[in-house]
């Protein structure tokens, strides 16, 4: 098998297990809790998104892939992680704003990774020897493709608050909430 391939084989692996893991496990549980109680856990695993900046740093990759792949990678998951914090703070506080911070930070993070497939492809990263980073392309990035979806998921599930409810209903079970 080529480099390439092994890559690919790899990824798709481990998004079957990331979706079957959602599907058996995840959405169960997630039905049973309040937007507020399934999002935290989401976005938790999003706050460790700096780890994208491995592409930029010697340390973790002796000889960096092209700058035009790994700045944008880098800063696009720290973006994510930063985002996915001030969410989780809005979300943990029942700020008014928490619903539209975690669609803030959903969208900017599935943009982030179809940016960095994107640049991956135009770059040809499968071509360089990129160290302990090779771990974000076939575990990492399968499992936040698969918690985004269940964000999304999340995101529709719930009602928007009307007015006189303010975010009260951020807190109804996600199994009673009907897009």
């Amino acid at each position: 098998m080529t480099p390439i391939a092994v890559m690919y084989t790899e990824f798709y692996m481990s998004l079957a297990a990331f979706a079957l893991i959602a599907a058996w496990y995840v959405v169960p549980a997630l039905r049973k809790r309040t937007f507020r109680e399934a999002a935290v856990p989401l976005l938790l695993l999003h706050t460790f998104r700096h780890f994208g900046l491995f592409y930029i740093t010697a340390m973790a990759v002796a000889s960096p892939p092209p700058a035009g792949f790994a700045v944008p990678t880098a800063y696009g998951d720290l973006a994510a992680a930063v985002l996915a914090l001030i969410a989780l703070v809005a979300v943990r506080t029942r700020g008014s704003l928490a619903v539209p911070l975690v669609w803030t930070f959903n969208l900017v993070g599935v943009a982030d990774l179809v940016l960095a497939a994107v640049n991956a492809q135009r770059y040809g990263i499968a071509a360089y020897s990129i160290g302990v980073a090779y771990v974000l392309p076939i575990l990492v990035v399968p499992a936040l493709l698969v918690s985004h979806a269940l964000v999304f998921w999340l995101l529709v599930r719930r009602p928007a608050p009307s007015h006189d409810e303010g975010v009260a209903r951020v807190d109804r079970p996600a199994s009673r909430i009907r897009a």
